[in-house]
């Protein structure tokens, strides 16, 4: 199997990204957990743990082991002593079959090619009565107060920038029927939209990924070099920035 390289590293920068990013948006997947009503003895996988902030509170909930698909070594080294780690991609992972109470992912199908396959694989391994929760964007409401003239042409970059390596940036609208069409009874499907001001955590958090990635997305046409050049200047002077909504998709087998 050759080594997984992730879409945007696991670099030192990306983990601090990642640890801040986690800090934002673990409440509602805590909210989500609740929800759920995960008990003591669940069997779970998390797909994708990344820094393992999610993975132990999944540990903390379930009272024991949780599994993780984890495909980078360094994220996997993070996670300590847990249940069976499979060190491979989602599509490469041999599950087992009606194993799971409980399994759960964010952030992860964006990156994926054939995202209803994996769907189709995981609820194989989930028990009768299992729950598939998983948390992903839907981007289309991303803005800026004043909208740039660039605007556009910026999102056109970032749904191609995705789209290279077969990902959707807006899976989490795609999920909800992928759920049914796999079989699942889809319990819920429930959004969290966040805003900020300069210097909140949200206007934080979305600039340092936007300007770590600007560059590459400058490369990806009808977004140029200029465009990213002015519209970093311009997004310095905004008001407001609206991030991408978290769409909670939750299916039961």
């Amino acid at each position: 199997m050759a080594a997984h390289k992730y879409l945007l590293g696991d670099s030192q920068r990306e983990s601090a990204r990642l640890r801040a990013q986690a800090k934002l948006w673990d409440p509602t997947a805590h909210a989500l957990f609740d929800r759920i009503g995960i008990r003591k003895g669940w069997r779970v996988l998390e797909i994708g743990p990344g820094q393992g902030s999610l993975h132990r509170e999944l540990q903390r909930r379930t009272g024991g082991p949780v599994d993780a698909v984890e495909p980078s070594p360094v994220f996997a080294r993070r996670l300590g002593r847990s249940g069976t780690i499979y060190r491979s991609p989602l599509a490469e992972a041999e599950l087992p079959d009606a194993h799971y109470d409980l399994i759960f992912a964010r952030w992860v199908f964006l990156f994926l090619a054939d995202p209803f396959a994996q769907v189709q694989k995981l609820v194989r391994a989930l028990k009768p009565g299992g729950i598939l929760a998983i948390e992903d964007y839907y981007r289309e409401t991303l803005g800026m107060v004043p909208r740039p003239a660039e605007w556009d042409n910026f999102l056109e970059a970032d749904r191609k920038f995705f789209a290279k390596t077969g990902g959707h940036v807006s899976i989490g609208s795609e999920l909800p029927a992928m759920f049914e069409r796999a079989g699942l009874k889809l319990v819920e499907v429930t959004p969290t939209i966040r805003s900020g001001e300069p210097d909140s955590d949200v206007w934080n958090w979305l600039t340092s990924y936007f300007f770590g990635v600007m560059d590459r997305l400058g490369t990806i046409r009808p977004f140029t070099p200029a465009q990213a050049k002015r519209l970093t200047k311009q997004w310095k002077e905004a008001k407001l920035l609206i991030a991408p909504a978290v769409l909670d998709v939750v299916g039961r087998r």
